[in-house]
């Protein structure tokens, strides 16, 4: 039981650890995701933030250029100033000449009408000495002025000159210092140079000691070490005898409560299945309930059949009509749950389209989603169909909801809202017309113009994209019908406008439009016009009371004009080709018509709209003047009308006002032309259409051949793709080259710097010979002169014994003199001779004896170093001895082949059991659930974890004999023990610790941090603390 409970409490765990797990990797995604989106939205803040500076600096060079703006101004006004004030002064000059010139005429004219009788001199010849002098006055100041002038340059040249001097001096006493204190610190740096390499060689000195000091406290903790591990084994020996017992106790206790733990199980399960049972019969007591109320059904409904049949003949037309009615009901019903279904179908197409559309754009580069791109671009394309549509829905609501009037008099105009309805549809149909004027020409423009133009106009979507929203406001209103005649037009006048402007401001004269689109539309943009101006005219002529006067007038003429106008429309409307009006034909639908034909519409709808305002503002004054007056039926005089048409027309045109009817007649008169002129070209263009039908149809067949801009756009844009692939690949290429040059530039650089160690390391070799050099032939200096002093010694010694020896044979050649003379003398004395003979003799002797004693002696002592060297040999060879027979025995071969055998068994092993894994984890068998008996599943789950636990057991065991073959095999890694494999101290820490961080390295860079993780041995981390500290 308690091995059960266990089992049970290790797959309770196992699935905890798997919820867990799975809840991990969920966590590491989503942590993952939320981190993408961090870097999106910082990416985003910082693409902002780069836009605010840019924005910034384009405003500061704006103030900048405003600043120098005014700067200029006003240097300009004052120069204008100086010139007007020197314009007054050259006009007073003039002035004084003139009098000068006409005294001197007057002068002259006297003296020769007097002749030449006159001998004194004259004014004139007075004048002209007086100018003469006064130049000659003038140019003495400028030569005055001019030599002080120089005089002051001349003494500021002679300042600057003593200046530049003395500076001069100072430069060269400043340069004597400098030089001074180069030499100082060049003997400075030759000093610290050779400290330096005093120093150097003193730290490999130290690095010597300090590595033999590692190495001694190296063997002092592992001896430690050793004798900790003995003293650890034998507390874990007396640890082991005590925790076996409190085991047990615990393992009982444990027993215990795995016991009251299942007791508790057993009653828990017992009060479900009361629960279960208490439900089953709750649920056939309500079964049965059911049944009976649906037996009292029944009979209520015979009850009320058998009563109705009494009735029937009463109730029949009743019941038919009912039918018809419940049908009518079940068809609306099933109607609109088809309309409800396809509509949520609609719905799901377009949230799945969007989110098409949303997935696509995250696979799209930045780029594609800046201003002015590409998305905007298609953008923009999509945009002007959407608001022709959102236009074309609007026309149809509003003429489904106001209908045309057949006859307008005082009674509707003043006391019903129908006219006011009808001009309203009118007013509204004809701004929705231009509008689709506008866009008709962007759209074909738009699908022939050339990629570049696509783009400067998708830089400007978002202006347009906020023009759409005055068309969202009008079919919401449509949506609440609230769409009256109470409804400003304003915003749609400037959506119309605003397209129109920015068609001519993007594009141009120059590009192509299809003019049979253009004339429909605009045709239809101005007939309604004229529909709205005819209501409002009509009705402000129902209005009049009396004589009608000039507004009446005005009023006739602006009906007949319309209908004028009406007429050309409608036969230049419907000479237009049909199969090139659509919009299918972008492009190529020319009909001969002037390239400025779009102003000329947008012009004419211009003029509309402001005689439209007139006369709704004077409609609505008229309308407001006659109900504070209480004349319902009475009416407005024409005086009146002319005043409140001229406040209007005034209000409406401004500047352009000529006075109501001559303002209103010049804008319809500007209509009509272009409305006549505009049937005269259909008229004219119909023959030569039916001639070049062929033609046509050939340049039609060529426009649907024309490679739209978008097209042509996204060819380029795939072809850029693909040359950035292709550089991407070489660029990796050219990084995979530059990473390869890197390593070998690196192992250049390290074997640069093995060079320079071993540069340097010869160089201090190279010193250190030198010193020795050095060193040596001082030595041998000194023995020279040692030698040299001996010599000297020597030398004097031996002149004093030639001396002596010279003395000693002048002593002796007047001994032999004397022995001559006393061998003469005696001369026959043979004794003496004999015993002469004897002494030389014995002198020789004792000479030779004294060498043969000394070469003994030379023998002895080569024989006694001989054994010396020889006793010396014997002595180290016994210590070698000794050390080789302390050390370890070597691996034979033979060893080395059992413990590859024994490797091949374990590898065996290592197979078999994860074949085992496999099978019982990957590959599990699973139970027949339909047999009856429920004890197989439970058998099952308790052998699958048996073969579990064996599985476990084994690998265990496994490990622990690879981790004694590695103990074995490792060479001094095997502590001492008689029974079984133990590691040392030092082996079981190398089997137990992993990858260690010997240093770190950090080098200054100012460019973004990158960590890098080098795996070195001992003589790598020594040469790169080399590298680093020498």
């Amino acid at each position: 039981m308690q091995d059960k409970e266990r089992m049970k409490d290790f797959e309770k765990t196992k699935l905890q650890v798997e919820q867990l797990l799975e809840f991990k990797a969920k966590v590491m995604e989503s942590q993952a995701s939320l981190q993408r989106e961090l870097q999106r939205a910082r990416q985003e803040t910082r693409e902002a933030h780069a836009a605010r500076e840019q924005f910034q600096e384009e405003m500061a060079d704006l103030a900048e250029t405003v600043e120098m703006a005014t700067l200029d101004k006003e240097m300009a006004e004052e120069k204008a100033e100086t010139l007007q004030i020197e314009l007054e002064q050259l006009k007073e000059k003039l002035e004084e000449q003139t009098l000068d010139l006409e005294i001197l005429r007057t002068e002259m004219s006297e003296r020769a009408s007097g002749g030449g009788s006159a001998t004194g001199a004259s004014n004139y010849e007075v004048k002209q000495l007086e100018q003469q002098n006064n130049r000659l006055r003038e140019t003495l100041v400028k030569m005055r002025d001019l030599s002080a002038h120089e005089k002051h340059e001349f003494q500021k040249l002679q300042k600057d000159m003593d200046q530049k001097k003395s500076e001069i001096l100072e430069l060269g006493r400043t340069k004597e210092k400098l030089s001074a204190r180069v030499e100082e610190m060049e003997h400075q740096i030759a000093d610290l140079q050779e400290q330096v390499d005093a120093a150097l060689g003193a730290e490999e000195m130290v690095e010597m000691l300090g590595e033999k000091k590692m190495a001694l406290e190296e063997k002092v903790a592992e001896l430690e070490e050793a004798v900790a591990d003995l003293e650890a084994l034998q507390d874990m020996s007396d640890q082991l005898a005590e925790s076996s017992k409190e085991l047990e106790l615990e393992l009982r206790e444990e027993l215990d409560l795995a016991l009251g733990a299942t007791r508790d199980a057993q009653r828990h399960r017992d009060a479900a299945l009361e629960t279960l049972a208490d439900r089953e019969l709750t649920i056939t007591k309500f079964r049965e309930l059911t049944h009976q109320l649906q037996e009292q059904c029944l009979q209520l409904q015979q009850r009320v059949q058998s009563t109705e049949s009494t009735k029937t003949n009463v109730r029949g037309a009743d019941q038919q009509l009912a039918e018809i009615l419940d049908f009518q009901k079940t068809f609306a019903e099933t109607r609109a749950q088809t309309k409800a279904v396809d509509l949520e179908l609609r719905r799901l197409d377009a949230d799945e389209a969007r989110h098409h559309v949303r997935y696509l754009l995250s696979f799209m580069p930045p780029a594609f989603l800046a201003r002015g791109g590409d998305h905007d671009a298609i953008l923009t394309l999509l945009l002007i169909p959407r608001m022709t549509q959102k236009t074309e829905i609007l026309i149809s609501q509003v003429r489904e909801k106001y209908r045309s009037i057949e006859k307008i008099d005082r009674a509707s105009v003043v006391r019903g809202h129908s006219v006011a309805q009808y001009s309203f549809r009118s007013r509204l149909c004809s701004h929705m017309y231009a509008l689709q004027t506008t866009l008709s020409c962007f759209e074909s423009a738009l699908n022939s113009c050339n990629p570049e133009m696509l783009l400067k106009v998708g830089a400007a979507y978002p202006e347009m994209a906020a023009q759409e929203k005055s068309l969202d406001s009008l079919i919401e209103l449509a949506k609440r019908d609230q769409l009256d005649e109470n409804l400003p037009m304003d915003a749609i006048e400037k959506c119309c406008t605003y397209f129109a402007t920015m068609f001519s401001v993007l594009f141009g004269e120059s590009t192509t439009i299809n003019q049979a689109r253009l004339i429909v539309n605009g045709t239809r943009t101005l007939s309604n016009t004229c529909d709205a101006v005819a209501t409002d005219a009509t009705a402000i002529k129902a209005l009049i009371h009396g004589e009608g006067g000039d507004i009446g007038l005005l009023c006739q003429h602006i009906e007949t004009t319309c209908e004028v106008i009406q007429q050309h429309l409608k036969s230049a409307r419907r000479r237009v080709p049909r199969d090139q009006a659509g919009p299918a034909f972008s492009v190529g639908a020319n009909l001969g018509l002037d390239k400025d034909c779009n102003e000329q519409f947008s012009t004419c709808y211009q003029h509309g709209v402001k005689i439209i305002k007139t006369l709704q503002y004077l409609l609505k004054s008229a309308l407001q003047a006659i109900t504070e007056n209480g004349g319902l039926d009475i009416g407005l005089a024409a005086d009146k009308l002319k005043e409140m048409a001229a406040t209007s027309s005034e209000k409406v045109y401004d500047t352009e006002d000529l006075g109501p009817v001559a303002t209103i007649k010049a804008s319809l008169t500007v209509v009509q032309q272009l409305a006549a002129n505009l049937a005269q070209k259909m008229a004219e263009c119909e023959n030569e259409l039916a001639i070049s039908g062929q033609t046509q149809s050939q340049q039609q067949s060529k426009d649907s051949e024309l490679i739209m801009p978008i097209v042509s756009r996204a060819n380029a844009v795939r072809k850029e793709s693909e040359e950035t692939k292709i550089l991407s690949r070489k660029l990796e290429a050219r990084d995979s080259d530059i990473r390869e040059a890197r390593l070998a530039l690196r192992e250049k650089q390290e074997e640069l710097s093995e060079m320079t160690l071993r540069k340097e390391l010869a160089e201090k070799r190279f010193a250190t010979q030198q010193h020795e050099h050095e060193m040596n032939v001082e030595k041998l200096k000194r023995k020279l002169e040692e030698a040299q002093n001996q010599l000297k010694r020597k030398e004097k010694e031996f002149e004093e014994t030639m001396d002596h020896l010279q003395t000693d044979i002048d002593s002796l050649e007047t001994e032999k003199g004397q022995l001559k003379e006393k061998l003469k003398s005696i001369g026959k004395k043979p004794i003496s001779v004999s015993g002469g003979d004897s002494m030389t003799g014995s002198t020789s002797i004792t000479s030779t004896l004294d060498n043969k004693y000394y070469v003994q002696e030379i023998h002895a002592l080569k024989e006694a170093l001989n054994n010396e060297h020889q006793q010396k040999k014997k002595i180290l060879c016994d210590v070698l001895r000794q050390k080789l027979d302390s050390l370890e025995p070597l691996s034979s071969p033979a060893n080395l082949k059992s413990l590859d055998s024994t490797i091949q068994e374990l590898r065996k092993k290592t197979t078999n059991l994860v074949k085992d894994v496999e099978k019982t984890l990957v590959y599990p068998t699973v139970p027949d659930l339909r047999r009856k008996v429920p004890e197989m599943s439970y058998h099952y789950l308790l052998e699958r974890r048996r073969n579990i636990m064996q599985l476990k057991a084994r690998a265990d065991e496994l490990a622990a004999q690879v981790r004694r073959e590695a103990i074995k095999r490792t060479p001094g890694g095997r502590a001492e023990a008689n029974f079984a494999v133990y590691p040392n101290r030092e082996m079981a820490a190398a089997m137990q610790e992993r990858r260690l961080l010997a240093a770190e390295i950090k080098i200054p860079y100012n460019g973004p941090e990158k960590s890098f993780s080098v795996d070195v041995g001992p003589q790598e981390l020594r040469k790169i603390h080399t590298l680093l500290y020498y």
